[in-house]
Parts: structure tokens; sequence; C-alpha cells
């Protein structure tokens, strides 16, 4: 690993995501996980998507089943 990744990854672990996670209030934090939530939901990113359309078995939650059950009718 060279020296730009410690760095990188120093600053992260110290600085970036502690800075976020003790100052972010409990508000932005239910709004991110509902976004997310929200997004998943609705198909996820494309690469799931895609890696769902190789990969059919992989679909744990009941919305990625019916998700490969539409491409199945495709």
């Amino acid at each position: 690993m060279n020296w730009i990744t410690k760095i990188r990854l120093w600053w992260w672990d110290n600085i970036s995501f502690p800075l976020w996670y003790r100052f972010g209030s409990k508000e932005s934090h239910q709004e991110i996980e509902d976004a997310l939530r929200k997004r998943r939901q609705d198909g996820g990113c494309s690469m799931w998507q895609n890696h769902l359309k190789n990969h059919p078995e992989d679909a744990k939650y009941d919305w990625e089943k019916e998700y490969v059950k539409t491409l199945d009718k495709k």
C-alpha cells in the first residue's frame, strides 16, 4: 500500500467519517437510511440489477425476487 492510500484511509477513518457520524443529527441518519431503503426497493443500482440478471439465485429480499420475476417475463 503506497503512502497516498495510507493517508486517504487515515483521513477517512479519523476525520471524515467520525465527524459525520458524531455530529450528524439523528434525523439526517434516518433520512439517509430511508433514501437507501427506497433506492433498494426501487430496484437498486444498475450494477446490482445486472448482477441479478446473471445470478437470480442471489435475490435475498422480496423486492429482489419480484425484480427477478419481472426479468423472467421479458
